[in-house]
């Protein structure tokens, strides 16, 4: 018995073949034109681009790096050839070769700045696809910025956050990248960045902060100076120690992470308190002492007169004929003979300055943040003698009791009424 065939199911019909379609001779080679044309657009591309570095301002800016000379402290010394009497500059700045840069120092911008240095040639896109991701992920802003790149910012360019900045930045980071190699690249950012406290470059500012030579700086102090350039404003010890301690910790967080030191080092160094030197908050004089002033401004107003002021002040090293221990009593004898001709003339004349005046109101108090930041030149260094006289800040007066709370530097006296 046969099976009928369901009603609303129509037999399947044959199709009839489609004609062959004819294939066109340059279909095989549409992807070897595509890349070629890519590769020509990309190297037409790469010429102009090198073009325009080559011819560039940039480019003349850039290498002429590599004749310029910034300025330097200038030395004043007495006759014996060894002793510093003075010292004046328009920048304190203390060149090193990129031998003197100490490893720990290295390791520690490094860490902050760019762990890849070495890695790449101005510009690192693994740095900023990783910056981007976060900006994004994270809703907070990091910068992609290579250390070629910070150098680029600070030697050419303003901290303006434009698309155009950024773009010019790149292209001053690849012009120093071609011209220098990453050791003098490194030793320029070493010696031209500026870390607040007047202080240029890390020798000057391992000097200001920790009273030291770059060569001897701990992991711990390393790391402080590492961290200031992100912004001497908030950095900077002499501006705030928390915030500066807080970076220090960040810094060798950093530097445990990416191999520069063991996590035992980094823990131990942030253990540490963060301690700088007094003298980091007073402007250094320009005279080793007082006893120096006056031949010292001399030697100074003769080298700008006669060389002008910027060869003067661009680390030149003065040899002059003056003997430390004549000029010293000299000077004592002068202000013992004045001070005995004012007592038999006329008694006691103060020469008492209000901090706190103003021009139109002698009288005005001072706050008292301007007591806590009043400094004067000889109290740099707290270079005390016995018997000599050193000039006070009267910071408060107790009339019940006759007598008065001085400062000088770091020290603070009583002062009595005389009878």
């Amino acid at each position: 018995m046969s099976a009928k065939t369901p009603r609303h199911v129509a037999p399947a019909k044959r199709a009839a073949a489609a004609p062959p379609r004819r294939r066109s001779p340059l279909r095989r080679f549409w992807l070897p034109a595509t890349l070629l044309l890519a590769v020509a657009a990309g190297g037409l591309t790469g010429i102009v681009v090198a073009h325009q570095l080559n011819y560039s301002k940039a480019a003349g800016e850039v290498a002429a790096l590599a004749t310029y000379q910034p300025s330097q402290v200038t030395r004043v010394y007495a006759d014996d050839g060894k002793t510093v009497i003075g010292e004046f500059a328009i920048e304190r700045r203390i060149p090193l070769k990129y031998e003197e840069i100490p490893d720990v120092l290295k390791d520690a911008i490094l860490a902050v700045e760019d762990a890849r240095f070495f890695k790449h040639n101005g510009i690192d896109p693994v740095r900023i696809l990783g910056a981007a991701w976060k900006n994004f992920t994270q809703d907070r802003m990091e910068g992609g910025s290579t250390l070629t790149q910070q150098l680029a910012k600070n030697l050419f360019l303003t901290r303006e956050q434009t698309y155009t900045r950024k773009f010019n930045e790149w292209l001053i980071a690849l012009q120093i990248e071609r011209y220098y190699t990453k050791q003098q690249i490194m030793e320029m950012y070493v010696n031209h960045i500026f870390l607040g406290a007047r202080a240029y470059g890390f020798e000057a500012a391992s000097q200001v902060y920790f009273n030291k030579h770059a060569k001897d700086l701990t992991l711990e102090e390393a790391a402080l100076l590492a961290g200031i350039p992100r912004s001497t404003a908030k950095y900077s010890p002499t501006v705030s120690m928390a915030q500066a301690k807080e970076r220090r910790d960040l810094v060798l967080d950093l530097m445990a992470r990416n191999g520069f030191a063991t996590q035992e080092a980094a823990d131990a160094a942030k253990a540490k308190p963060l301690k700088i030197a007094d003298t980091a908050y007073y402007p250094p004089p320009a005279a080793s002492h007082a006893w120096f002033e006056y031949p010292v401004e001399e030697i100074r107003q003769y080298l700008e007169e006669k060389y002008t002021t910027r060869v003067a002040l661009g680390g030149l090293t003065v040899h002059s004929t003056i003997n430390v221990e004549a000029q010293k009593e000299a000077y004592e004898a002068i202000r013992a003979g004045l001070r005995r001709y004012d007592r038999s003339h006329s008694g006691w004349r103060s020469n008492y300055r209000n901090i706190g005046a103003e021009d139109d109101n002698p009288a005005t108090p001072a706050t008292p943040q301007q007591i806590a930041a009043h400094v004067l030149p000889e109290w740099y260094g707290s270079n005390y003698l016995e018997d000599t006289y050193v000039r006070g800040l009267v910071t408060s007066v107790d009339r019940a009791r006759n007598e008065a709370a001085v400062r000088f530097g770091t020290y603070t006296a009583t002062v009595f009424a005389y009878e």
